[in-house]
């Protein structure tokens, strides 16, 4: 099987001097001669870190994007004004009215932290979306894991992300655009995350009973730990071990808590996936 490249172009920390972090998320895939974008952060770091890698946006096969949170959206209209016409892959609920609040104030305005542009904009740039509701092959041995089965008791239950529901209230916004990917490699797959919005339980749950998993080669990117207790996190350490993960490389919005956690527990076979590290398997 092919080689497969994975260098994080955005992240709220950097690897080494020559880049820049923000908050966000962002990854390049390179498998064969093919280049996937998943992701594009928040939109500063994504040129700046590009060139850092000695890599050209325009040779961007397709787009892949985790859900429409702005912080994974922010750098899609620049990446489609230099690719010109791309695909771009994402769940149909990517452009929901995504919102976060202050749960401590209820009396401060909840503020959009959606994609900073609309559809049609995009699609006037040249984007041309084709939507997933459902775990599908976007090409050989590389999986768009979503649509899938969530228990509520896995998922981070995070009061600031919120949407407004048909009476105009606020509730818990559910991010049913949250979307993961799995790449095949030669020994076994890596999981590569957004922000694992379905729960990081729920994903293992759903690639082992769907697809046939039982083993990750390595778990990396944002795995949204920053809201769970240690017991829930624990819980994930478990789960990783029953998969005999060799690397967990952790990225954005882990939290500091959880990649302690995660740290003092995989000693070696842990690592920040910050910016400007690159990943071979």
């Amino acid at each position: 099987m092919m080689e497969t490249v994975i260098k994080i172009l955005a992240d709220n920390t950097i690897s080494r001097p020559g880049f820049i972090g923000e908050h966000g998320f962002s990854a390049l895939i390179e498998r064969g001669k093919a280049k996937i974008l998943f992701d594009t952060g928040a939109g500063v770091s994504l040129p700046y870190n590009l060139k850092a890698f000695d890599e050209k946006i325009e040779d961007v096969d397709k787009i892949v994007l985790s859900h429409g949170h702005y912080d994974h959206t922010g750098g899609l209209k620049w990446a489609i004004q230099q690719t010109g016409p791309v695909t771009v892959i994402s769940h149909p609920d990517l452009f929901s009215c995504h919102m976060a609040h202050n749960p401590d104030n209820p009396l401060e305005e909840p503020r959009y932290i959606g994609c900073p542009q609309e559809q049609e904009e995009l699609e006037g740039l040249g984007a041309r979306f084709h939507w997933l509701d459902r775990t599908s092959e976007i090409s050989p041995g590389l999986w768009f894991i979503t649509g899938i089965h969530r228990n509520p008791e896995f998922v981070p239950s995070d009061p600031r992300l919120v949407v407004l529901d048909e009476g105009g209230q606020l509730t818990i916004d559910p991010l049913e655009d949250d979307a993961s990917l799995i790449l095949e490699t030669d020994t076994f797959p890596v999981l590569l995350l957004g922000c694992a919005h379905a729960g990081v339980l729920n994903l293992l749950d759903h690639i082992q009973q769907r697809k046939g998993f039982n083993r990750l080669r390595a778990v990396l990117g944002g795995t949204h730990l920053l809201v769970n207790q240690p017991e829930t996190i624990n819980r994930v350490i478990e789960r990783f071990e029953e998969f005999s993960i060799e690397l967990v490389g952790i990225s954005h919005c882990t939290g500091f808590k959880a990649a302690v956690l995660l740290a003092n527990h995989f000693g070696k076979r842990f690592q920040m996936a910050a910016a400007g590290s690159v990943f071979r398997f």
